[in-house]
């Protein structure tokens, strides 16, 4: 099973530390997954089974290989090609740091949001590069709310939802804590713009940051107790 290894975040540095995390040269690290930010939206797994470039989302290849390129070079070297030709994503390498504890308590990434223009099509295209079908798709918010599917990368959740019209892109993210009221206390501390508790849709308690705070989705989750 592919594992969702790397994340492209966009928001500045500051943006990011004003939500309670420790960044260190534009990287933090959440659980398994190695992010950076200041960039566009983009994903990178552990292996894939098919053409990924069709879901339209830029690939990030992680990198542990000794005497490997430094990763903000080839993020600067991604943002650079996409200035170029915003039509062809291409891959950068990024490396896998074993990350720090964040004053917010962030553990792990639950779950990015893919936003597709038909789901069927996504389907399709997920299932053949992941290798693998979703693991459910549904209507979480009802029958009157938008179909739903759910692809299990490692830690990680893919929430892929369609959107008529619009292009394919990673429009969110939500993190896992272990207590979400200590990560909201820490975000406000930290000065970022965060909603109270409330229940989550799938189970379990969420708080969503200010979506102008970099203009992209954000949330934390606590998961229900097992």
């Amino acid at each position: 099973m592919p594992d969702l290894v790397s994340l492209g975040l966009p928001g500045d540095e500051k943006s990011w530390t004003a939500l309670g995390f420790a960044v260190d040269n534009a990287r933090l690290q959440v659980g398994s997954v190695s992010c950076v930010v200041d960039m566009p939206p983009s994903w990178g797994f552990d292996e894939l089974r098919g053409d990924a470039s069709v879901l339209g989302v830029p690939e990030l290849v992680s990198e542990n290989t000794a005497g490997a390129a430094d990763p903000v070079h080839k993020v600067e070297q991604l943002l650079e090609h996409l200035a170029a030709d915003t039509d062809a994503p291409v891959p950068a390498k990024i490396g896998n740091d074993s990350g720090t504890a964040h004053p917010n308590g962030a553990t792990f990434v639950d779950h990015i949001v893919y936003l597709a223009n038909d789901l069927d099509e996504a389907v399709a295209g997920l299932t053949d590069a992941l290798g693998m079908p979703p693991r459910r798709r549904f209507r979480p918010r009802g029958p009157s709310g938008p179909e739903m599917a759910f692809y299990r990368v490692g830690e990680a959740f893919i929430e892929v939802v369609a959107a008529p019209g619009r292009s394919p892109s990673l429009i969110g993210i939500a993190f896992g804590t272990p207590d979400l009221d200590a990560t909201v206390a820490a975000v406000r501390t930290a000065g970022g713009p965060i909603s109270d508790p409330k229940p989550a849709v799938q189970g379990g308690r969420i708080a969503s940051v200010w979506n102008g705070h970099i203009g992209w989705g954000i949330a934390f989750m606590e998961p229900e107790p097992r």
